[in-house]
């Protein structure tokens, strides 16, 4: 059976990257201050863009690590319930870099067979525990493996999309903060 959480499910990435935009102005607004005016608008926006962009998950299915050991495993009998028995556990583990928080959010073209998995440190495995029938294990992984690459292509369509119209709202955002700004500043000589 394969182990490890659904991936690309619990929230809307969306959601979320509609939360990022909402947040533009107030970045702004938070970060800019009238020692900025100075600078020119590009300058202003290339500085907040560094820590405005998602950037998507970039998984390395080149190079997987992959791992086979005998344990003893649980499954599901039958007649008997729940029996120990000799099996394996079988991984394969791809390196990844990008926010690990992506894996949690659902991209807006989704199906019913999410990838699972398991996420940390900047690996992602696909984890098979149970009886060693090696066709088997190699065909579930290699369809959780499949669903792993077509949601994390979904993802980064998305994060792309959204990231490549940052530094529109973002200049919009500063230049509306300059003038702010400009206003505040005529109220120095009152």
């Amino acid at each position: 059976m394969i182990i490890g959480n659904v991936l690309f499910w619990e929230g809307s990435l969306s959601s979320y990257l509609d939360a990022q935009v909402r947040s533009v102005e107030s970045h702004v607004r938070q970060h800019m201050t009238s020692a900025h005016l100075e600078l020119d608008d590009d300058a202003i926006v290339s500085m907040m863009l560094t820590d405005g962009r998602v950037g998507s998950i970039n998984i390395d299915f080149d190079n997987p690590e992959r791992s086979v050991k005998e344990q003893q495993v649980r499954v599901h009998d039958h007649f008997r319930g729940e029996v120990v028995i000799e099996g394996v556990r079988v991984s394969k583990s791809f390196s990844f870099s990008g926010h690990q928080e992506l894996f949690n959010l659902r991209p807006n073209s989704f199906d019913t067979n999410p990838p699972h998995g398991i996420v940390g440190y900047g690996h992602v495995s696909l984890v098979y525990e149970g009886r060693n029938d090696p066709e088997t294990i190699k065909k579930l992984i290699a369809d959780q493996e499949s669903q792993l690459k077509k949601y994390a292509e979904r993802s980064k369509i998305e994060v792309d999309a959204h990231d490549e119209r940052l530094p529109v709202l973002l200049k919009a955002a500063v230049e509306r903060r300059r003038k702010a700004l400009g206003e505040i500043s005529k109220l120095n000589d009152f």
